[in-house]
C-alpha cells in the first residue's frame, strides 16, 4: 500500500463559506459531453452503525477507481458509493492509494464506472471559469465560479465559488468539462481544490489495495477522527474536552496543521493565550500561508497586551489576503491602543470599503475620531475637536442604522455628544450644550436597556447629568440642578457596584456630592478614589 506523503492536513470543510456576489463567465462549452458523465460523479457516504458520519462526493478516475477526500471516508465504518440516478451502487473493496498531505484518497470498487477526463492543472489561469460538481448537503449540484489564484506552498487552487459541506471530493471542471481539481475545503473567503496533476501523480502510485478496516487503523486517520471530535467539542463550547481531543490528534500526527490551529483557538477561549500562541507558531511553521492562523495569533497577542506583535500578524494576514476585513478592523483597534488614531482610521476606512455594512468598523472609526478629538482638545484645537466629534457621531449614526441593537455604539455616541457639549460650553452656546447633554443621557439610557451590565454607560450618563446640572445651576435653576446631581449619584453608585475598582467613579461621585453640599460623604469618596489610585500604581 502506497503511503505517498505523510503530512496530514486534517479536515477543512467544517462550515459554510460566507457568500458574496460574484460575476461568472461562460459555463461548460461541451454540455452534452458533460451530461454523459453525470453518473461518473458519485455520492460517497461514510456510515457508523445506522448513522451517517459523513456525506461527500467522488468521481471515477479509472473504470474501477474513485477519487475523493480522505476526510470524507476517514470515520471507521463502511463506505457507500451511489450514482446520481441511484440506479447503481458500488461496493468499496479498499483504498488503492492516498496522499495525506493533500487530503486525497483513491478507492478501489467492485464493478465499473466511466472515468472523467483529467485536465492539466498547470495551465489554468486566474479568473478562469470553473464548475464544482458534487453533493452539497447530500444533493447533486453544479456550482459555478472563478479561479482566484494558486496557493504557493502546496499549489492548491483558491476559488471564488460558494461550496458547502458535501462538495468535498467532487470534481472541479474547466469549461471543456475536464477535471482540473478536487474540491476539498472552504474558509470565510475562498473554496479550495487539490490540483488535478497531484491526482494524476497519485494514480500512478496506486499499486496494492488496503482493506478499509485496516486503513482506518492508520495513525494519521485516527488523528483525523480525534480532530473532528475536538472540532465538535469546540463548536459546543466544551473547550477543555476539545483540547484533550486535539492533544491526541497531535500525538498521533505531530504535523497536523489544523489540530494545532484549532487547539490554539480552544486555549485562547480558556484564557491560555501563551499556550495558544505556541500552537499558532507551530501551525504557521507548517503552513506559512495560513492567513487565518496569523489573524488568530494576532488576537492572542493582543489579549496579552502585545499590540505591536499583533499588528505584525495582522499585517501578514492582510498581505496573504487583502480582502480580510476583520484583520483591517482588528489592526485598527491595536493602532488605537498605541495612540495611532490616524492609522487606525485608515484601517477602518479599508474595512468599510470592503464591507459597507460592517457596523463594527463604523463604530470603531467613530471611536478613533472621538479619541483623537479628546487628544486635540488637550492641545487647544477647538475647531479640530468639533469637526472630529461631529464626524464621530456621524459614524455612530451609521453603525446604529445598520444594527439598531448594537449596545456599545449608543454608549460611544453618548460619550461623543457629552464631549461635544463641553466644546459648546466653551463657545458660549449654553442651550446647544444642554441639548447635547440630554441626547447623551438618552443614548446612555438606550445602551443600558440593551446591556444593563455596562458600567461605562452608567458612568457616561452620570457625567452628562452632572454637566447638565452644572449648566442649570449657573442659570439659577437650583431645583432642576439638584435633581440631576442626585440622579448622577445614583448612576455612579451603580458603576461602583459593577466595578468596585473604579477610582474615577468614586471621584466623580464625590464631585456630585460636593455640588449638593454633602461634604463628609464627598470626602469619603475622594479618599476611596485616592486609595484605589495608590493601589493601581503599585
Amino acid at each position: 500500500m502506497n503511503r505517498y506523503i505523510r503530512l496530514f492536513l486534517g479536515v477543512l470543510v467544517l462550515g459554510l463559506l460566507f457568500s458574496c456576489a460574484r460575476t461568472y463567465q461562460q459555463g461548460i462549452e461541451n454540455t452534452s459531453e458533460f451530461q454523459k458523465h453525470r453518473n461518473s460523479i458519485v455520492r460517497v457516504e461514510n456510515k457508523h452503525g445506522f448513522f451517517s458520519r459523513g456525506i461527500g462526493s467522488g468521481f471515477f478516475v479509472e473504470r474501477d477507481k474513485i477519487a475523493t477526500n480522505i476526510h470524507v471516508i476517514a470515520h471507521p465504518g463502511p463506505i457507500y458509493v451511489k450514482s446520481l440516478d441511484k440506479k447503481r451502487a458500488w461496493k468499496v473493496e479498499g483504498v488503492a492509494a492516498y496522499d495525506v498531505r493533500n487530503d486525497l484518497a483513491i478507492l478501489k470498487v467492485v464493478g465499473e464506472g466511466e472515468a472523467l477526463p483529467l485536465g492539466n492543472s498547470d495551465v489554468i489561469q486566474k479568473g478562469e471559469h470553473i464548475s464544482v460538481v458534487g453533493y452539497p448537503d447530500g444533493k447533486y449540484k453544479v456550482t459555478e465560479g472563478t479561479l482566484h489564484g494558486i496557493r504557493n506552498n502546496d499549489k492548491w487552487l483558491q476559488m471564488e465559488v460558494d461550496t458547502t459541506s458535501g462538495s468535498s471530493g467532487g470534481p472541479v471542471l474547466n469549461n471543456k468539462g475536464q477535471v482540473i481539481g478536487i474540491s476539498t475545503a472552504v474558509d470565510d473567503f475562498y473554496s479550495y481544490a487539490i490540483p488535478s496533476n497531484i491526482l494524476k501523480a497519485l494514480i500512478t502510485h496506486s499499486i496494492s489495495i488496503e482493506p478499509l478496516k485496516q486503513w482506518h487503523k492508520q495513525e494519521f486517520i485516527r488523528s483525523y477522527n480525534y480532530y473532528v471530535q475536538g472540532e465538535d467539542n469546540y463548536n459546543k463550547k466544551r473547550f477543555d474536552k476539545a483540547v484533550v481531543d486535539l492533544d491526541e490528534a497531535i500525538r498521533l500526527n505531530p504535523e497536523s496543521i489544523y489540530a494545532y490551529s484549532k487547539r490554539g483557538q480552544a486555549k485562547s477561549d480558556l484564557g491560555d493565550h501563551k499556550g495558544a500562541i505556541s500552537d499558532y507558531d507551530k501551525a504557521v511553521q507548517l503552513n506559512p500561508e495560513g492567513f487565518i492562523t496569523y489573524y488568530n495569533r494576532g488576537n492572542a497577542k493582543s489579549n496579552l497586551g502585545d499590540h505591536k506583535g499583533a499588528i505584525e500578524d495582522y499585517d501578514k494576514a492582510i498581505q496573504l489576503n487583502p480582502k480580510y476585513v476583520a484583520a483591517y478592523n482588528n489592526r485598527g483597534l491595536r493602532k488605537d491602543n498605541l495612540g495611532d488614531y490616524t492609522g487606525a482610521m485608515n484601517d477602518y476606512d479599508k474595512a468599510i470599503q470592503l464591507n459597507p455594512k460592517y457596523a463594527s468598523a463604523y463604530n470603531n472609526r467613530g471611536l478613533a475620531k472621538l479619541l483623537l478629538g479628546i487628544s486635540e482638545s488637550k492641545q487647544g484645537h477647538p475647531k479640530e475637536v468639533r469637526d472630529l466629534l461631529e464626524a464621530a457621531i456621524a459614524d455612530f449614526d451609521k453603525a446604529i442604522k445598520i444594527d439598531s441593537k448594537y449596545a456599545v455604539v449608543y454608549k460611544n455616541r453618548g460619550a461623543a455628544k457629552l464631549k461635544l457639549g463641553e466644546s459648546e460650553v466653551d463657545r458660549g452656546n449654553v442651550e446647544k450644550a444642554q441639548s447635547l447633554y440630554e441626547r447623551s443621557i438618552a443614548d446612555s439610557t438606550q445602551c443600558i436597556r440593551l446591556n444593563p451590565a455596562d458600567d461605562g454607560a452608567y458612568g457616561n450618563r452620570a457625567m452628562a447629568k452632572k454637566m447638565l446640572g452644572d449648566s442649570k445651576s449657573k442659570q439659577g435653576n437650583k431645583k432642576k440642578a439638584r435633581g440631576l446631581y442626585e440622579a448622577a449619584i445614583v448612576d455612579l453608585g451603580k458603576v461602583v457596584q459593577l466595578n468596585p475598582r473604579s477610582a474615577r467613579s468614586y471621584r466623580n461621585r464625590a464631585r456630585a456630592k460636593e455640588a449638593l453640599g454633602q461634604h463628609d460623604a464627598a470626602k469619603a469618596d475622594f479618599e476611596k478614589a485616592k486609595e484605589l489610585d495608590s493601589e493601581s500604581s503599585k
